[in-house]
């Protein structure tokens, strides 16, 4: 008997050791996440820069976005005369790769910088006069008929589309006899193809 209260006690004894390892281990563990958090805390504060003039401005080190080759370009005129503003896409010019905001706002200071992102660059700038984007739709001899409108109302013939007016609602019809005034190519192209 007294063998097994032996190797009871030696069990019992192991088992609290096990405990109270596993304990230690867990504190030790915590404290050291503490450290770490306290050194990274450390860290980020470490990377602001505190200037001092009238009160307190905090400036932290970043970079500035960056524009990227595969970047979209839209050239926006806003015309003062006729009010119409008028979107271009272009092509992002080699010049323009790895510019920031203020690069670009600093080169091209006729311009001003709508949107900016590494993908996405919309320039907005103000012209004096008439836009020249003013069509009107027509119907000629049963097919539709774009003319160009100047800044003095003279219509010129822009193109003669070949879509047929013959399958067209009656309201429409009588939409094109009258002419459907629109602006700029893109809603000129999509009306175009509403009728096809």
């Amino acid at each position: 008997m007294k063998k097994l209260g032996i190797i009871i006690a030696f069990i019992v004894i192991f088992i609290i050791a096990i405990f109270v390892g596993k304990y230690l281990y867990s504190s030790d563990a915590k404290e050291e996440n503490m450290v770490k958090n306290e050194e990274k805390n450390n860290s980020i504060i470490n990377q602001v820069d505190y200037s001092v003039k009238n009160d307190i401005t905090i400036n932290i080190d970043s970079e500035e976005e960056k524009i990227s080759p595969n970047a979209t370009l839209i050239l926006k005129k806003h015309y003062k005369e006729c009010g119409h503003t008028i979107k271009e896409y272009a092509e992002i010019p080699e010049e323009f790769v790895n510019l920031t905001k203020s690069e670009i706002e600093k080169e091209y200071s006729q311009w001003e910088v709508e949107k900016f992102t590494p993908l996405d660059i919309i320039l907005i700038k103000e012209e004096e006069g008439f836009c020249n984007e003013h069509y009107i739709l027509k119907e000629e001899q049963g097919i539709i008929a774009v003319y160009k409108v100047d800044k003095q109302g003279e219509e010129t013939l822009y193109e003669t589309t070949g879509i047929s007016v013959e399958y067209l609602t009656e309201s429409d019809k009588l939409e094109l006899k009258d002419g459907i005034k629109v602006y700029g190519k893109e809603e000129l192209n999509s009306m175009l193809e509403n009728y096809e």
